[in-house]
């Protein structure tokens, strides 16, 4: 999910630059900006530790133009020379996860979290990877931890929602979606998911409505569209839903794979019923076309 966001729902992370920028919690950066944000205590002046500052900050120029092998290199490099700061273990770490790295971010995430184990979003990373890991447990333990420390934090707390959510901690998960939504009534995922969480409980109703509050705060992504169309196919409104089920093929054909479905958390009674609409033909004709303009896009073939 998603955000980093995302839904880190839990969703795919992109560009490393990106990831950078939020995991600094900037929208760019400079060097002297990214000096004072990867700081590492210099007890001593020593050389050394200039030396992986100065690896980590070219660390962010290289992945600012696409070189992100040669990024993370550096950042290796500068964490093994400085083997004891929780800051680039934390940067580390979060690279990994952006990567997909699962292993190594958790590892790196880790580490961060011994040297320093009261820091809030060390906790909050590694709880985010425990949960794309599938180590629902372990996500919510460190997210709940994170949480106590951050309480204002509306992504902390949509992540801590999404563990609970995998865990059938139905109640649990709405609350704390609830919650992110009075941090930052903008957070459309947290509206999104509370609509999965409906749907699972068999409140078809609920779950329309919390889809659909969704689209009115962001009509640009595919997911509450489907998951909207669904519903609605299951409650007997074929013909809307079928077009709305053919509007989210169009503004996203990879919803069609039940496998993205599961990394944006699609439990058990979702995932079937929305089988049902994919075979339906206006859906899977949108699907198709999609699919092509997709297919010639990237290729470089679109006009």
């Amino acid at each position: 999910m998603p955000p980093l966001l995302f839904r880190l729902s839990v969703r795919p992370w992109r560009a490393l630059s990106v990831g950078l920028a939020v995991v600094l919690g900037m929208g760019g950066w400079s060097s002297a900006q990214a000096q004072v944000l990867l700081h590492v205590p210099l007890p001593n002046g020593g050389l050394m530790q200039a030396q992986a500052l100065q690896l980590a900050t070219d660390s962010l120029r290289l992945a600012q133009f696409g070189q992100t092998e040669e990024a993370l290199r550096r950042l290796q490099l500068a964490v093994s020379m400085v083997p004891n700061s929780s800051e680039l273990l934390y940067v580390l770490g979060n690279v990994h996860l952006e990567l997909g790295d699962l292993e190594q971010a958790i590892a790196s995430l880790q580490k961060a979290r011994a040297l320093s184990p009261q820091d809030g979003a060390v906790l909050y990373s590694l709880g985010s990877a425990y949960l794309r890991q599938g180590s629902y447990f372990a996500a919510a333990e460190t997210l709940e931890r994170a949480v106590a420390l951050q309480p204002d934090n509306p992504n902390a707390r949509f992540q801590l929602g999404n563990a609970y959510l995998m865990l059938d901690r139905w109640d649990a998960a709405r609350q704390e979606y609830e919650k992110t939504l009075q941090l930052d009534p903008a957070y459309w995922p947290a509206m999104n998911n509370m609509g999965l969480v409906d749907y699972e409980q068999g409140d078809l109703d609920a779950a329309i409505d919390r889809w659909e509050r969704t689209i009115e705060m962001n009509n640009a992504v595919a997911e509450p569209y489907l998951a909207l169309a669904t519903a609605l196919y299951i409650r007997g409104e074929t013909e809307r839903a079928e077009e709305l089920g053919a509007k989210a093929m169009r503004l996203d054909p990879n919803y069609a794979r039940l496998q993205v479905l599961r990394e944006n958390l699609w439990r058990e009674n979702l995932l079937r019923d929305v089988q049902i609409l994919l075979r339906t033909r206006p859906v899977a004709e949108a699907l198709q076309q999609a699919a092509i303009e997709q297919f010639n896009r990237r290729m470089g073939l679109s006009e």
